[in-house]
């Protein structure tokens, strides 16, 4: 059996996960806050809507408004599909003197989005963040089987692949919030930033794919507008090249460069690593 795959918008990326995400099954993209997960999640939304599916961004967190305004700075028009109505943008929260009452349930949750997106006839789902939704289960043992029956549910009841965005700790060396999430994904997309060379430079990891042989090879990418995530070469190509070292030539692997002229408008020599020092490090 063949399984079917969906682009993630980014055509690098879904070389890297070995073809692409799996249709039906959930994602976690997950690390510190303001290097890129939400522009990366939106990204994967706006590749479903220029294919003609019916998508949904559930803001967990921020006011959605302002998610979709700041994704018109990457010059993404939202709206229009909005106003299309193929595009499902909404809030769920609740009061946290409800929340020492009655706690969060995870049914209450699953209707409201099937509410939200006209029954459920959505392809793609982005839970942002999906951290924010777990801090409604009363007690901590309960987290693990709470996340589960709303991933459960999304992928047997809706069918949608579904992409979950995860906050962890500057500096921490775990995976999601919880330490449940990533167990219960599909994949993991682990997003962060490095310093080399007295640089910030982004880096973006795939540490988990099932069923599909993933690279797992730490790269570099940038935030560009109208182009959104745009991943760069490995980041031991980057340190090398900062540090002056010959290993630049040798990692630029003959399987490199079909995507370095579609990936990487910079190049891949000293003039495209001077562009890292102009990125934008925050993500709407």
């Amino acid at each position: 059996m063949v399984l079917e795959r969906v682009s993630t918008g980014i055509t690098k990326l879904d070389r890297i996960l070995g073809g692409g995400l799996i249709r039906g099954k959930t994602y976690l993209i997950t690390g510190e806050t303001g290097v890129g997960k939400t522009i990366l999640s939106l990204q994967f939304l706006m590749e479903g809507l220029k294919n003609g599916e019916h998508v949904a961004y559930v803001s967990l967190d921020e006011r959605v408004q302002g998610v979709l305004e700041g994704a018109t700075t990457l010059g993404w028009d939202f709206w229009s599909y909005y106003k299309m109505g193929v595009l499902y943008p909404f809030e769920i929260r609740i009061f946290s003197e409800d929340l020492r009452k009655y706690g969060k349930s995870s049914r209450a949750y699953i209707d409201t989005i099937i509410k939200m997106t006209n029954g459920g006839r959505v392809s793609r789902i982005v839970l942002d963040p999906i951290s924010a939704m777990a801090f409604g289960a009363m007690e901590e043992f309960a987290v693990r089987e709470y996340i589960r029956e709303i991933i459960l549910f999304l992928e047997e009841k809706i069918g949608a692949t579904t992409v979950l965005t995860c906050d962890i700790p500057s500096g921490s060396n775990r995976l999601s919030r919880f330490g449940y999430e990533e167990f219960l994904s599909s994949g993991v997309i682990v997003v962060g930033l490095r310093n080399v060379g007295g640089r910030l430079v982004r880096t973006l990891m795939v540490r988990k794919m099932r069923w599909s042989p993933a690279d797992m090879s730490v790269y570099t990418f940038e935030i560009m507008h109208k182009r959104g995530v745009v991943i760069g070469p490995p980041l031991r190509t980057v340190e090398a090249a900062l540090q002056g070292a010959p290993q630049l030539q040798r990692d630029a692997q003959p399987s490199d460069q079909p995507e370095r002229e579609l990936e990487t408008d910079s190049g891949t020599g000293e003039e495209y690593f001077d562009s890292f020092g102009d990125v934008d490090v925050s993500s709407p």
